[in-house]
């Protein structure tokens, strides 16, 4: 299994303190590990100072993200005037032209726009009878935009490889990398940038558990399929065709016997000889629908709500429930009893059969189909795929019975409208 991306955050803490922890939020959500020097997580030798501790910190990353803002911070050389955020840059840059770590640079806004209104000052200064001495400190002003301007702006062009890629295009030389600078307003331009580098996978606790979902998933399915000169057979296809062949409605429930034919009846009969004794037990399934690996946030309604594949997970759970109580040697007598064996040998014509029996092993086939509709799209969708809601047989394998019967029913959905638990939560 790969290793987690980890992402070093580095930048003055005391105006980006908020941002920072989102950043880490947001990106440790994702299954990475990200160092940000303020938190206890951070690491670091008792017998270094802070400072040389976040420097060999930086090793450990993958990327490095850079904020560039207001402040200049503590300085790392003050006689030099290198800020410890600056000796961070410097620090990651040479790792970077190693191939040992990317970077990241956001700078914010406001700043950015200081820097290009700076620089205009300059070049128009410049036309004026002012002193070298005189302009520079015109154009170093402190605002509320930046309390050191010359420090900052000099930061920002150093970040950007100026000098370098002025000097490689004057030479023809190589320009350098890592010189992007991602302008920012807010903590989204920053998300935006950074969610296609963060982890897309999965945790090894949700992969393992995925994995375990999946292989219980293929067992219940090999239940209910069978084996032919090394071929896997699907037997859906058969007991679909069984189920028209003799189909039972609303119409004949007042009847004791139905009419079937004997060759389609016979073939129907064999395919449900395969479960004979077949039992379900489930672990991972009833346990996955007390866990969150199938729900999804709803920012609309301020919480988790079931997807579509949990919702398939618990019809699933209620489908292998039905299946066991009927898959009973009681049920299933009736294949012993029109067996051809039974028959004499017969295999063409007619026979009234009970309908009672009948309904019993439709409903048992039914029972078996959507099983494995339901399996099959899950199986998928733990691959990674998009999940596809299965077409399924309905409940009962009377036609026209369920329509009846539900229309009488009060349903979980009536219940969450009647009671507005499905109306959006109110600020």
């Amino acid at each position: 299994m790969a290793r987690r991306p980890v992402f070093f955050l580095s930048s003055t803490i005391y105006d980006f303190r908020d941002l920072r922890s989102a950043i880490k939020f947001s990106l440790e959500e994702r299954g990475c590990r990200v160092l940000a020097s303020e938190f206890n997580d951070f690491g670091g030798t008792l017998d270094q100072h802070s400072y040389e501790a976040c420097l060999t910190n930086i090793e450990q990353a993958d990327y490095f993200v850079l904020l560039i803002g207001t402040r200049v911070g503590g300085w790392y050389d003050a006689p030099k005037r290198i800020s410890i955020t600056q000796q961070e840059y410097r620090t990651a840059y040479e790792l970077h032209r190693q191939g040992k770590l990317r970077l990241v640079t956001f700078v914010r806004d406001e700043v950015w726009q200081l820097r290009e209104e700076r620089k205009e000052l300059s070049r128009y200064l410049k036309e004026l009878d002012f002193s070298d001495r005189e302009r520079e400190a015109i154009v170093g002003a402190p605002s509320k935009f930046g309390n050191d301007a010359d420090f900052i702006t000099s930061f920002i062009a150093e970040a950007g490889r100026n000098l370098e890629t002025s000097r490689a295009v004057i030479s023809g030389g190589l320009k350098p990398t890592g010189n992007w600078l991602h302008r920012f307003q807010g903590f989204r331009d920053i998300h935006d940038v950074l969610a296609p580098l963060a982890f897309t996978g999965l945790t090894s606790e949700e992969a393992a558990y995925r994995k375990a979902l999946q292989h219980e998933l293929l067992i219940v399915m090999s239940r209910l399929c069978a084996k032919y000169e090394g071929k896997v057979l699907d037997l859906r296809g058969g007991l679909k065709k069984g189920l028209d062949a003799n189909p039972i409605t609303v119409a004949m429930r007042d009847d004791e016997h139905v009419t079937v034919d004997l060759e389609s009846w016979g073939q129907f009969a064999t395919i449900l000889f395969q479960v004979l004794g077949v039992k379900f037990e489930t672990v991972v399934i009833d346990d996955a629908l007390t866990s969150t690996i199938f729900l999804d946030y709803d920012a609309h309604r301020g919480g988790y709500v079931q997807s579509p594949a949990y919702g398939a997970l618990s019809k699933l759970w209620d489908e292998i429930r039905s299946f066991n109580e009927l898959a009973t040697t009681d049920n299933l007598s009736i294949i012993f009893e029109t067996s051809p064996r039974a028959l004499g040998g017969r295999k063409t014509g007619t026979m009234s059969l009970p309908f009672a029996k009948v309904a019993l092993s439709y409903s048992l086939a039914h029972r078996w189909i959507n099983i494995v509709q339901l399996a099959q799209s899950l199986i998928f969708h733990l691959e990674g795929k998009t999940f596809q809601v299965p077409e399924l047989m309905p409940f009962s394998p009377i036609t026209g019975f369920e329509e009846a019967y539900l229309a009488e029913q009060v349903s979980v959905a009536d219940l969450r409208s009647a009671m507005g638990l499905d109306k959006p939560k109110q600020d």
